[in-house]
């Protein structure tokens, strides 16, 4: 292995699935394109690519080569290798709509990996056509209509994802592949390179903050502005050193000036890292919550603009029934729910509904997601 993409080739990410590889069979080896939020080497793809291994001749989306694998070919996003392979694989995998899905090779069998389970409304079940709804669910509609098989994490999931995106076709309630890395044997090597990366001290308890964008909020470029941050002066001694980790959704372009006690790591290229990294997850109203949990680890959930944001865009549940921990809208009530749980811990009523929650939407996210997955496709393809 060359020097390529060394830190994305973490040995725990290969712990994960190396048993799938252990089964690779000698036979003609079918072309597999991945896209991963338009060219990262990231998510379910990069998970479902990994099990793959040697089964398979991998193509990825990608404007820089160095950072993925040196034994997969990288095409840049809407070259003409690019239409090209779309046009001529036998497989594509995907984690989002592909905007310019413009073809269809006669043997491409797609399989979209969505990126999460739903809170917000999502495609058809938006309510904001002012922030240009429309237009996305008309991309969105040209590029569902190629799926051949859609991955969802459970059967209420399933329900989500079908209403969203008036699907109707093949789901595979395989759990998310992307996850597997949570349930690794490798996870605690993970742990410990990315804080030791990351400069952080072996006793310090990590809030990682990952919210979501607002569609009614831009900044002065145009692009979705920054969700309100943690205030870290607010955090009360409790005998450890505190410290956020800031993880800007990907859909907003500028990242948060970090500052006393805050890293900044919205360009982080693998989220699941840092849910490993972490000791508690602060979130608002983004689907990372749904991925968080299956570490067991709390999950605190900062609401400022609770009101506004269920105005603007709207949920699948009430919000307050619906969250596996404490809900603040303020500050000071952020603080004191961190004190709470660095000193007691989580109560047994949050303990009940987080238990309750994981239950419901994570009954497959036991480490092989991505086995299951590649078997599936692979009795398609027959690798």
């Amino acid at each position: 292995m060359g020097s390529r993409g060394a830190d994305a080739l973490d040995p725990g990410w290969s712990a994960a699935h190396a048993g799938a590889r252990s089964l690779v069979r000698r036979r003609a080896k079918p072309t597999i394109m991945f896209e991963s939020w338009r060219g990262s080497y990231a998510d379910s793809p990069r998970a479902v690519s990994e099990v793959l291994g040697q089964r398979a001749r991998r193509v990825w989306v990608g404007a820089d080569a160095a950072a993925f694998p040196d034994d997969v070919r990288t095409v840049r996003r809407h070259s003409p290798a690019y239409f090209a392979h779309l046009y001529g694989s036998r497989a594509l995998v995907a984690n989002d709509i592909i905007t310019k899905h413009l073809v269809k090779g006669p043997r491409l069998f797609y399989v979209q990996a969505w990126h999460g389970t739903p809170l917000k409304l999502l495609g058809h079940d938006e309510r904001s056509p002012a922030y240009g709804v429309e237009e996305h669910v008309r991309r969105m509609d040209r590029d569902v209509a190629k799926w051949d098989a859609l991955i969802s994490s459970s059967p209420d999931c399933t329900a989500l994802l079908r209403s969203a995106f008036r699907y109707d076709g093949e789901v595979w309630e395989t759990g998310y592949p992307r996850n597997d890395v949570l349930r690794s044997a490798g996870a605690p090597s993970i742990r410990t390179r990315v804080r030791d990366a990351l400069g952080l001290r072996e006793d310090d308890f990590v809030l990682l903050h990952a919210p979501t964008w607002r569609d009614d909020q831009r900044d002065d470029t145009g692009g979705f502005a920054p969700a309100v941050g943690i205030r870290t002066q607010g955090l009360r001694d409790v005998g450890r050193r505190i410290v956020v980790l800031d993880r800007q959704h990907h859909n907003v372009r500028r990242a948060r000036v970090a500052g006393d006690g805050v890293i900044d790591v919205s360009r982080h290229p693998e989220v699941a890292e840092l849910y490993l990294a972490a000791d508690a997850l602060v979130t608002d109203y983004s689907s990372a919550v749904f991925d968080f949990v299956v570490t067991g680890k709390p999950v605190l959930f900062f609401v400022p603009d609770l009101a506004a944001y269920e105005e603007v865009r709207g949920f699948y549940f009430d919000y307050h029934e619906w969250a596996p921990g404490p809900v603040v809208t303020g500050q000071d009530e952020l603080a004191a729910a961190v004190e709470q749980l660095v000193v007691r811990g989580v109560s047994a009523s949050d303990q009940t509904r987080y238990d309750q929650f994981v239950a419901r939407w994570c009954p497959c996210e036991d480490g092989h997601a991505g086995d299951r997955v590649v078997e599936r496709l692979c009795s398609v393809l027959d690798c």
